[in-house]
């Protein structure tokens, strides 16, 4: 690769530029690699947008940084690589490097079960460690996903949260036997760096981690009404406008996430994974190895990827890549660090559609495009686009019409047919075009195929650049008011301390939570219904009587609810 001046993270103040045409904050040299890039983000270099600030670092050294778009909308403050955005779950890795140091500290031990800290846990939490806590693999029942059953807003802070924590009955599955991610075991770990030190995450890190890498810009939000220089607001686009997308829960929850960063701050921490100024290389190569499961395999959190504790880790394109991307409120990102080539691509950004992760996967092919094997990825999502679509009338279409479901996953999706057209549901139905030979091409990069006979399809396979999913069909089911009946009643979990109250009103099925409407519930299949994301399978007993449900939704299974009565009136104003 050819090799081009680079600029040290100590003398960016003097480097520090502004483009006429764009009032946006640059830092290196505009070579042809970064007009290259620039080229990546014209969609957010506007005065009207919101977007990405980006850093692309070399030998531990910001070789190009600058802003795209607007970091408010209402000021008119364009991005740059001092604006601080919140990177959602890149926070991880910080809290994976606390527990290290407490490690080192001989405070803990990682294969010290979570118990040990947490006494007030249930019995199952013997079996998960600190190591399986912060690799994904523990079983732990996500937080959020949780409190998203009872329809109130989350008030609270790190106490409240471990509160619903440790009152989850059961794992996802046997601690090791599998990757799923969750934010739980990271809140529990925040935690306990107070409970053994005295100090909060946020005073723990600033001491051990921020200040002796001179990340001045670089915190755990402690409070969310807080004043911080060079925040930047977040959005989303509704209604094709953008709407401020703020954070939707009260209270200042570290450790899962919680940072507020810059990229030029960005580029300190992660020239320390070459220096190991903290932690040392033994702590160092512990954050970026691959988590065994309790079979021995990886820990796969995708192609190519195994999860270690706080990063993803694996190979992309041929090359060693270290990674991790982050959601929260509006703000995305994502970073890619490849330790060979001492490269690294950071994109922080305050829109919701914004895509980080292929923005940043961009722009690493541009740098690093002689080192790369093809990017056959790319080449399949740009094949597929290509593809010419091929009449197919009504007739064929409609036994591909239908519900399918991943039992594993449980997850759930359905086909209809509307005139001549398949689409699949969601909030906003989408077409799937036809290719042939049973085959389909979903907006953003998604194959589906129905096999093995499209005449009589048994199963729905649906292939994305994030990997391939097989979903079996159910039986679908529809039911009249009467049969809907049976279901309506009050149905109790007291991990999350909320009653369910299931209503036929207008001849749909319609979920209260605590007196607070839920949402409308669709009848999916034979005692199966799906409410947004979640699937909800209803249980009987030996003499088929409904007695409750279980819930899958994505980070949560087999969440119970227990039938308590039949359902009744809900007075009016009490909605």
């Amino acid at each position: 690769m050819r090799r081009l001046p680079a600029v040290t993270l100590g003398a960016l103040a003097g480097l520090t530029l502004a483009t006429p045409a764009s009032g946006q904050h640059i830092i290196g040299n505009r070579d042809d690699l970064a007009f290259r890039t620039d080229s990546v983000f014209r969609a957010f270099d506007r005065t009207d947008s919101p977007g990405c600030a980006l850093g692309v670092y070399q030998n531990g050294a910001i070789r190009y940084a600058r802003g795209y778009g607007l970091a408010s909308l209402e000021l008119g403050v364009p991005l740059s690589p001092r604006t601080v955005l919140d990177v959602g779950s890149i926070s991880k890795q910080f809290t994976a490097m606390a527990m290290l140091l407490l490690e080192k500290d001989g405070k803990l031990s990682l294969d010290d079960p979570i118990r040990k800290h947490f006494p007030e846990m249930p019995g199952y939490a013997d079996r998960i460690t600190w190591r399986r806590a912060l690799s994904q693999t523990s079983g732990l029942r996500d937080l959020w996903t949780m409190w998203g059953q009872t329809g109130r807003t989350f008030a609270g802070d790190t106490v409240d949260a471990i509160h619903v924590i440790v009152k989850s009955a059961e794992p996802n599955y046997e601690p090791g036997d599998r990757y799923l991610y969750t934010n739980s075991g990271w809140i529990l770990a925040a935690q306990a760096v107070y409970r053994l030190t005295g100090k909060t995450l946020a005073q723990f890190a600033e001491e051990r981690i921020f200040a002796p890498l001179g990340m001045r810009d670089t915190r755990f939000l402690v409070d969310r009404n807080a004043i911080i220089p060079n925040l930047a607001e977040s959005y989303s686009v509704r209604d094709k406008s953008y709407r401020v997308q703020r954070n939707p829960y009260d209270g200042a929850i570290m450790g899962a996430g919680g940072i507020h960063s810059t990229v030029e701050d960005f580029g300190r921490w992660l020239d320390n994974y070459d220096h190991a100024t903290v932690g040392g290389r033994d702590v160092v190569g512990a954050m970026t190895t691959a988590t065994k499961l309790n079979n021995g395999s990886p820990a796969g959190s995708g192609p190519g990827l195994a999860y270690a504790l706080g990063l993803t880790v694996g190979t992309v394109r041929g090359l060693r890549v270290v990674s991790h991307g982050g959601a929260w409120g509006g703000f995305r990102g994502h970073f890619l660090r490849f330790p060979d080539q001492r490269f690294a691509v950071a994109t922080f950004c305050n829109l919701t559609t914004s895509g980080p992760d292929s923005l940043a996967r961009k722009v690493a092919g541009i740098y690093l495009a002689d080192q790369m094997q093809p990017d056959t990825a790319a080449a399949w999502a740009e094949a597929l686009a290509k593809t010419p679509s091929v009449p197919v009338s009504g007739t064929v279409l409609r036994p591909l019409a239908g519900v399918w479901r991943n039992v594993e996953a449980g997850e759930v999706r359905r086909t209809r047919l509307k005139g001549d057209t398949l689409v699949s549901d969601g909030q906003t139905p989408s077409p799937l075009v036809p290719l042939g030979g049973g085959r389909f091409r979903l907006e953003n990069a998604t194959e589906i195929r129905f096999e093995p006979d499209v005449a009589a399809p048994k199963q729905m396979v649906v292939r994305t650049l994030g990997g391939t999913t097989v979903y079996l069909r159910a039986d679908t089911t529809a039911l009249d008011s009467v049969r809907l009946a049976q279901y309506a009643g009050d149905y109790r979990n007291d991990e999350v301390e909320v009653t369910h109250r299931w209503k036929v009103e207008k001849g749909k099925l319609v979920v209260y939570a605590d007196y607070r409407r839920l949402a409308e519930v669709e009848p999916t299949y034979q005692d199966g219904f799906t409410r947004g994301g979640s699937v909800i399978d209803f249980v009987r007993d030996n003499r088929g009587r409904i007695t409750g449900y279980l819930v899958q939704s994505g980070r949560v299974r087999n969440l119970r609810f227990t039938r308590v009565g039949p359902g009744g009136s809900i007075a009016r104003g009490q909605r």
